[in-house]
This record gives structure tokens, sequence and C-alpha cells, in this order.
């Protein structure tokens, strides 16, 4: 079944995400499409990015800020999530966190999942999983 049929868009699994990587474009393969690089948004009006923590991050008072881009015609990313994180919060313990995204801002149809991590002592996120569905 096609990533279009079922809606799935994107999928990616068992990352780790720390202040040395910043985005899933960087080397992350699609489990959908088996591509790396930018996230086709061009068959979708609007979507739900679900992001899984299985473990308990390391590091001392660790955060994660997780944001949704898009590309534009000038080849900037554009944050078309909210100013703080997907679905409004920061998230510091394993668990499920979602935020919908929206072509409201859409451009060029590629879209990155973007992250901050935040705290001392080498913060880290393992176990990490995002999915985006989406709507045609």
């Amino acid at each position: 079944m096609s990533a279009y049929r079922n809606g799935e868009l994107f999928r990616a699994t068992g990352l780790t995400l720390n202040s040395s990587t910043n985005h899933v474009t960087a080397n992350t393969t699609n489990d959908t499409t088996g591509r790396t690089g930018a996230i086709d948004i061009s068959r979708v009006s609007n979507g739900l990015l679900v992001v899984t923590i299985a473990n308990a991050p390391t590091g001392t008072n660790p955060t994660l800020a997780i944001f949704f881009d898009v590309l534009d015609a000038y080849s900037s990313w554009v944050q078309t999530s909210p100013a703080t994180s997907i679905g409004g919060v920061v998230v510091s313990a394993a668990g499920t966190t979602y935020g919908v995204i929206n072509n409201g801002y859409q451009m060029t149809n590629l879209g990155r999942i973007r992250w901050t991590v935040g705290g001392t002592d080498t913060p880290t996120f393992t176990g990490v999983s995002f999915s985006i569905h989406g709507r045609p």
C-alpha cells in the first residue's frame, strides 16, 4: 500500500536526538518511501505529526522542542508549527506528543521535522519515532 493510500507520509523509528543533530532530513530514511531528504507534503492539505519517545532522556533537566518547517521559494526553511513546539509543549520525559500540521504556508511542497534539545550534562533522547499522517 502506498503512502498516499494509507495517509502516512513519513515514518522513522529508533532515532537518537541530541544537540549534534537538529532535523530528520539529515540522513534519516523515510520508512514509507525508502528515501532521505525533505518530506514530500504535496499530496496533503493537513496532517498530524506524532512523536513517540520510548526511553527516559539522559542529562540534567532535558527538554525536547519539536517543530515542523516548510521550504520557501528562496530555499529558506519557515517554521509553521507553534512557537514552543508541536502540540504547544516541550517534552521532558518518555511518552507521546502530537501536533497538527497544515499547508497554509506550503510553498514548495517540501517539509521537515526539526528539534531543539535543551538541558545540561549532554541531554539525549533515544528510541524516538516520528510519523506524519495526512489528508488530501
